[in-house]
């Protein structure tokens, strides 16, 4: 049997902080079968607040997707955020001020689940007394375990890894501070690149905001981004993307504009204004300016304005003597 594996996190809800773990592939050539496990989890990521000194309780349902029953085993392991657009990656030097595996208690190591069946996976987490102030994070790896094949059957099997994201705010005076890294406009190109600019020949408007963690615990700023035309007036309000940040790592926001099916004609010299609050009060706050000029079109009419001109001033004598004659001047 092959077997390779590799894990992919990816942002999740817009209520909690993304990150889904996708099951990695394995694919290679096969002698005489090749065996298939597929599953899902339920819930991707969960959210909890407790004080020093309590235990949190949690459930993750297992589905098997299969026609066959599938093993797998549960193993716990501390995560950290990679990059700015909501991945994380599984890490087992985490900083102790940022742990939550070693809390971990799960009842049952290895789980079998039946043909197109859900079983419930419980788990609890026991947080020491003195326990810090802040953010902990963990998670639950579900990994399949790989069947037998039957004597005088080779091949290759596909194996999953599945990550059940864990977020533990242990209550209390903890530290928390956001920042604007950076707000701009500009085209975004994938979920990897942006390009940043100011001019645009038409829309929509693409808008980037870098938001850094420098606290101690997961924070998610709530607002919103206001535009306002080169006369100060507002024209357009619309909500801030919203995703949480773990601490010392940085989060992208996108944003957009103008969206929807009526779309008005932009022109003009633009203010925008990012306002958003968080931890019960805190405001951060930024500015940038672009401008949108059709200038194609305006050529366009530029041209055609001037074809126009020369057309009247080379017949402006044929004009002068026709309004003679029908003056009845001639």
């Amino acid at each position: 049997m092959i077997k390779a594996t590799s894990v992919t996190i990816r942002q999740a809800t817009r209520a909690s902080i993304a990150a889904v773990c996708l099951a990695v592939s394995v694919w290679a050539p096969m002698a005489n079968a090749a065996t298939a496990q597929s599953f899902q989890i339920s819930p991707p990521t969960s959210n909890y607040s407790a004080n020093p000194g309590a235990t949190v309780r949690g459930v993750v349902k297992v589905t098997n997707l299969t026609d066959q029953p599938i093993s797998l085993a549960v193993d716990k392991q501390n995560f950290a955020a990679k990059g700015e657009e909501g991945e994380v990656e599984l890490i087992d030097n985490a900083d102790p001020l940022y742990s939550l595996a070693p809390w971990f208690n799960v009842l049952q190591p290895n789980v079998d689940v039946a043909a197109r069946a859900t079983k419930e996976v419980p788990y609890s987490i026991s947080i020491p007394a003195n326990a810090e102030p802040g953010g902990r994070y963990g998670a639950l790896v579900f990994h399949t375990i790989a069947a037998r094949l039957p004597v005088g059957q080779s091949g290759a099997a596909v194996e999953q890894d599945i990550v059940a994201l864990i977020f533990v705010r242990i209550n209390g005076a903890a530290n928390e501070q956001l920042n604007v890294t950076s707000f701009q406009t500009g085209t975004r190109v994938n979920a990897d690149t942006f390009n940043v600019k100011d001019f645009f020949e038409y829309g929509p408007v693409d808008f980037l905001a870098r938001i850094k963690n420098t606290g101690t615990v997961h924070e998610k700023a709530t607002g919103t981004i206001t535009i306002k035309n080169m006369l100060g007036i507002q024209i357009a309000k619309f909500p801030l993307d919203e995703h949480f940040v773990i601490p010392g790592s940085i989060r992208r926001l996108h944003n957009s504009w103008p969206t929807g099916t009526h779309k008005p004609v932009l022109f003009g010299h633009y203010t925008a204004t990012m306002t958003a609050n968080y931890a019960g009060g805190k405001t951060i706050t930024a500015t940038t300016s672009f401008t949108v000029l059709p200038w194609k079109i305006l050529v366009a009419v530029f041209i055609i304005l001037v074809l126009i001109f020369l057309i009247v001033w080379r017949g402006r004598k044929r004009l002068s003597r026709a309004a003679r004659i029908l003056a009845g001047r001639e």
